[in-house]
């Protein structure tokens, strides 16, 4: 998937095709979409202003000058020059390893043994690894619940309480469903983790703790091939963690 289509995979089924047609467009001409006006945006889809107007609310934005500012932040990305895929996953991973402090691991088990409920929020390409985490926990008999639904998210703070946990989980730690949900969780003073593979995520700074494995930012033809591997790997180390503590304790 492009970079935009990651973003905002949680919120696809909800757009129309025509919707998904501009959202199609700006991923693949991005730095002309970051200063294009409105009209010009609807003359050159074939739509309506209204459509894109619509769009921008289904993304989580006020309007379209909201989303062009959001646009602005967005960088092109490229493959790194003369690296071989297998050299950059290498790189990648000793890097992230090395950046890891084993403190933050301690503490995010300490924070699963105490917590009464753990839940685990995953959207898009994550959500697989949220459900790999929470069938981690399980073979400890620790239960938790994995939410994968964008309106399942956009609920937790009507039930979620103070003794619980609640992990996200997030390759870019800038997606808006899990930013306004960890936002919330904040100012409820609930227990939360954010796992991403960027150190600098707007999501890491709404949580209590944050472990991240950053990978390089490269893209394809459009498509973000970024490694989401490294989300496994902590995820792993999160589980392993926990036993360990839980062991060491017993």
């Amino acid at each position: 998937m492009g970079k935009l289509l990651d973003a905002f995979s949680n919120a696809l089924p909800e757009l129309t095709h025509s919707e998904k047609h501009v959202l199609y467009y700006i991923e693949h001409h991005l730095d002309a979409s970051k200063t294009m006006p409105l009209t010009k945006m609807a003359e050159e889809n074939s739509v309506s202003t209204t459509t894109i107007i619509r769009l921008c609310h289904k993304l989580g934005f006020e309007g379209f000058s909201e989303f062009k500012y959001f646009l602005k932040g967005v960088e092109q990305t490229s493959l790194p020059e003369n690296m071989d895929p297998i050299e950059r996953y290498q790189k990648d991973i000793t890097d992230s390893l090395g950046r890891l402090n084993p403190d933050d691991l301690e503490r995010i088990a300490s924070s699963i043994e105490g917590a009464e409920r753990i839940v685990i929020l995953s959207v898009g390409l994550t959500k697989m690894i949220g459900e790999y985490l929470s069938k981690r926990l399980m073979q400890m008999n620790r239960s938790s619940t994995y939410i994968y639904e964008s309106h399942m998210v956009d609920l937790i703070s009507n039930w979620i309480g103070q003794n619980d946990l609640v992990i996200f989980i997030s390759s870019s730690g800038e997606t808006n469903t899990l930013l306004k949900a960890a936002d919330k969780l904040d100012h409820l003073n609930v227990q939360t983790v954010a796992v991403t593979n960027n150190p600098d995520s707007h999501l890491n700074e709404y949580v209590r703790f944050a472990i991240s494995a950053p990978v390089q930012k490269v893209s394809y033809e459009g498509y973000d091939v970024s490694a989401r591997s490294s989300l496994m790997m902590l995820a792993d180390l999160v589980f392993e963690y926990y036993l360990k503590h839980i062991t060491e304790k017993e």
